[in-house]
């Protein structure tokens, strides 16, 4: 991350067309920069007896923990770039008749095991999302005549992307709007998915081979919030803006 770190990343960039490279190469220079300063800090204080010797060893030590970090987070957003909605989303959703009376709806799907989210559909078509909350403000004596469309949300007043989006800009949508979740599309306009941040830290850690345990993610899924540390909103835009001041290869 030092001026010489970022200049030789600058040249990487400029030869290769590719910043996550110049960024590679950076670290690893830091890394072999940071290891040095270690091994000749510690030698000296062997030598001389002393203590000299320790400060550089201890520059060295950070060296290679900030290079460590540089390249992690690199390694994290070339991830992120090559995942797609498709990659992240998961199936934690039922799909249940609109012309159902929401007495019926409620005694057949909510005293029992709930689903977290349920999609509605006639004739064949999706409708929309059934929003249970707003089941609080439909009148008891009404839920024996009044159906799921009383309470659906169409397709298109939620938030949705595309099975091809990619995520990067699915969790840019997350962030920015503070939803819990979107839901993913098929190309036909089914729904194929939904999408919280719990699927999101999930599809990272399967790309990265992270071990992240169930109980975690679920606790995310419960929470709607990543843990702390792991910023992945922010990660995500610097990904999104490094893509964008990629140079041409055939430029000046």
């Amino acid at each position: 991350p030092l001026d010489g770190g970022q200049i030789l990343k600058a040249a990487v960039w400029k030869a290769t067309g590719n910043r996550f490279k110049g960024v590679h190469w950076a670290a690893k220079t830091g890394k072999i920069l940071g290891w040095t300063a270690i091994v000749l800090g510690v030698s000296v204080s062997l030598y001389q007896g002393d203590f000299s010797g320790l400060w550089v060893a201890l520059l060295g030590w950070f060296g290679v923990q900030n290079a460590n970090n540089y390249d992690r987070v690199t390694t994290l957003q070339e991830a992120l770039l090559k995942l797609h909605a498709t990659d992240a989303m998961a199936r934690e959703f039922r799909v249940v008749d609109a012309n159902l009376t929401l007495r019926q709806f409620a005694d057949q799907y909510l005293l029992e095991s709930r689903a977290p989210v349920y999609f509605a559909a006639s004739d064949g078509r999706y409708r929309g999302m059934v929003a249970i909350d707003d089941l609080n403000y439909v009148e008891r004596s009404q839920w024996e005549t009044e159906t799921l469309f009383r309470i659906i949300q169409p397709l298109d007043s939620i938030p949705t992307v595309t099975e091809a989006t990619a995520l990067v800009d699915v969790i840019q949508l997350i962030e920015s709007k503070g939803l819990r979740q979107v839901t993913v599309l098929s190309p036909a306009g089914a729904v194929s998915g939904v999408i919280d941040r719990g699927d999101i830290v999930r599809s990272i850690a399967e790309k990265m081979n992270l071990a992240i345990s169930d109980s975690v993610i679920q606790q995310i899924k419960q929470d709607g919030s990543y843990p702390p540390g792991f910023q992945v909103g922010a990660i995500a835009q610097a990904a999104i803006e490094a893509t964008r001041t990629e140079p041409r290869k055939d430029a000046a």
